[in-house]
């Protein structure tokens, strides 16, 4: 299954937003030079395994994504700031709930035919009449039958960095050569989400009404999300149930859930809180599973962390004195 690796529009997160997530680690690093911290990190990143396989996939380089200010030569202070970012590939996590009109198409198509058979029926003759009222009343029956069906939830892990801090140039000494360098001191922030999403790659499978059905929760929920200039038009009514017989295209319903699902992909923020919408879809005991899974992304976080402390105490306090 793709990742859905973070765009390039969610490396402008600042230190608050990252204080939201639903997890995070802070440490503070002194005298090390931020572009070898910044690749090590991304390497330590890229490490990281799950299930005997590397687990994350990183979005960022140095070139772009590290600032460091005032740092020609005369100049001995500037500040830095750095981010980094990395995100698993999706993983399921269980089946949420939906309760749908499994029939409501096949109930429209049976009113219609009623109320024609019914209509010719009053010129006089008994049968037309009654196959209608059976039509009406079977059709009535399935148009407004509810049921509740499960629709499969995944998880992606994803992982933000934010590096601020204070740089200085400093000589450094080294086989009998001098040389200038810079050396930060440095605020770093770890955090972690686990975030959800409906995978479209099961679509084939479903029930075309269950999908259709998803489909059109789906667009109810990123409704909720984005501002009215964005939302979707959502037909869920009679005339709509009659039309679905002529578009039960998987691919269509799966290209419309993956285009919204990617519109929240593209800020942070809508895709925490369509993670929360799913999340109340989940039974107790799948919300209990991810509440335990999220701990073991904290773990994740501050074994990054403690990695990162060992590599400032051997090649940056070292290189400094």
């Amino acid at each position: 299954m793709p990742r859905n690796n973070p765009s390039k529009r969610e490396l402008s997160y600042g230190r608050q937003s990252l204080r939201k997530a639903t997890k995070f680690v802070e440490g503070d690093y002194t005298g090390i030079n931020p572009r070898q911290f910044y690749r090590s990190l991304k390497r330590s990143l890229e490490e990281i395994q799950q299930d005997g396989d590397f687990k994350y996939e990183t979005v960022g380089n140095q070139d772009t994504d590290l600032q460091i200010e005032s740092e020609d030569v005369g100049e001995k202070t500037g500040r830095v700031k750095g981010r980094l970012a990395a995100s698993s590939e999706p993983h399921p996590v269980g089946e949420g709930e939906l309760e749908y009109k499994p029939y409501g198409p096949h109930g429209a198509v049976a009113l219609v035919v009623g109320a024609i058979f019914a209509f010719f029926g009053l010129s006089g003759e008994l049968l037309p009449i009654l196959l209608g009222l059976a039509l009406l009343i079977g059709g009535g029956y399935l148009y407004f039958k509810e049921e509740t069906a499960s629709f499969a939830v995944e998880r992606e892990d994803v992982i933000r960095v934010l590096m601020t801090g204070e740089v200085s140039e400093r000589t450094i000494e080294d086989n009998d050569e001098t040389r200038t360098d810079i050396f930060a001191n440095m605020s770093v922030i770890y955090a972690g989400d686990s975030l959800l999403q409906v995978p479209v790659s099961r679509f084939n499978e479903m029930p075309w009404t269950l999908r259709r059905a998803l489909t059109i929760q789906v667009k109810k929920w990123y409704n909720q999300l984005v501002d009215e200039p964005d939302r979707v038009n959502i037909e869920d009514g009679f005339v709509s149930n009659l039309s679905a017989w002529a578009n039960r295209s998987a691919e269509s319903d799966r290209a419309t859930v993956q285009a919204l699902q990617g519109t929240l992909n593209d800020t942070f923020e809508l895709r925490v809180q369509y993670t929360d919408l799913l999340e109340k879809q989940l039974p107790r005991g799948t919300r209990n599973e991810l509440g335990e899974h999220q701990e073991r992304l904290l773990d994740e976080l501050e074994e990054l962390s403690e990695e990162m402390d060992v590599y400032v105490e051997r090649e940056g306090l070292e290189r400094v004195d």
